[in-house]
């Protein structure tokens, strides 16, 4: 466990499970006081429960009170969680809503990662999370949107991955983008799939100056064959050679649709091509919260190693102190965001 965001000394970061309440929470966690390492080890004698990912029940030291089923954090020990769980005893749901800028009255988001912050500890009233370095906003051709304050970056979204028709739909948005002008490329169903025979009409068109108007490229990953790293990244490739930034965006973690999708991811945090690698913390658009969920076996640790600047894919501005702390959990250092819904 480390320090995050406009928390002081150490956070304890909570996997939000079905049902759960900052109320519920709370009211187990302050159950549990006085749990030691022991404890926690003796109420799980299950081999592996100790690895991230897995749930583990922190037995309750208060008469009647419920056990708190935690998710194990990267790196955790029963030694760790019984002293953040002692750390944060006392603490209030109120507590919980401010540490992360939100309350729980409309629902939480199964998976979502939380702070519960030491119940001594103070809030600072100045965020430490850093001002976003870029700022973008997709503007989908069946809706225009206005471009949020300080755009720096504008995504012309049709859902299509064919060149042709992503270019015939997405003419008039492109024109009037905020920012440095992409034309996107791809999408979450059949129309955005990606193949060789796409990839290299997509290069065939940069070749040809079919993106002269446009700055960069938006690469929308969500489905696709098998087997196309090497065709990615020779059309990366292509398109910088072009004076084209690249921008590759992902569903969650990890494309859905490609069955070798952390082949895939391998191969995308490692090109030096890729400008910008933004996952999206949504599945439908509407969410309220960031989504946390991974995929594919590709976890939100293995993004440190990406040599693309990182902007997560939000579906409101005001998300973004979320996707950064919870990234600089996973010691990931985020470069900004691209809000869904403007």
């Amino acid at each position: 466990m480390c320090s995050q965001g406009h928390f002081m000394d150490t956070t304890f970061f909570y996997t939000i499970l079905s049902g759960d309440t900052f109320a519920g929470i709370a009211t187990q966690i302050n159950g549990c006081k006085g749990v030691t390492a022991a404890d926690i080890k003796a109420a799980n004698p299950r081999p592996g429960v100790a690895l991230a990912g897995s749930i583990i029940a922190i037995p309750a030291k208060t008469v009647g009170a419920s056990p708190l089923n935690y998710t194990v954090q990267p790196g955790d020990t029963f030694d760790d969680i019984a002293t953040h769980v002692n750390a944060s005893a006392g603490v209030t749901a109120s507590q919980i809503s401010a540490a992360n800028k939100r309350d729980s009255i409309n629902g939480l988001e199964t998976g979502e990662l939380i702070a519960i912050p030491r119940h001594t500890q103070k809030l600072d009233t100045t965020s430490s999370t850093t001002p976003a370095e870029n700022i973008g906003y997709w503007d989908k051709t069946w809706h225009r949107v206005a471009a949020p304050a300080n755009a720096t970056m504008g995504l012309a979204f049709s859902g299509y991955s064919d060149p042709s028709k992503a270019l015939a739909q997405s003419a008039t948005v492109i024109a009037n983008l905020a920012g440095v002008k992409y034309i996107t490329l791809g999408g979450g169903n059949q129309d955005g799939s990606f193949s060789v025979p796409i990839l290299d009409s997509i290069n065939s068109a940069i070749r040809h100056g079919a993106f002269s108007h446009c700055q960069g490229i938006a690469y929308d990953v969500e489905e696709g064959s098998s087997g196309l790293s090497a065709a990615f990244r020779n059309s990366f490739s292509i398109a910088k050679a072009a004076s084209l930034s690249v921008l590759v965006t992902v569903s969650h973690s990890t494309p859905f649709g490609v069955a070798d999708a952390k082949t895939l991811m391998a191969s995308f945090f490692s090109d030096a091509n890729i400008d910008f690698l933004s996952p999206q913390l949504y599945t439908s658009g509407s969410e309220t919260s960031n989504d946390w969920a991974t995929s594919g076996g590709v976890t939100w640790d293995a993004y440190k190693d990406a040599k693309a600047a990182i902007v997560p894919s939000i579906t409101h501005a005001n998300l973004y102190d979320n996707a950064q702390a919870t990234f600089a959990h996973h010691q990931v250092k985020t470069a900004g965001y691209i809000v869904w819904d403007c």
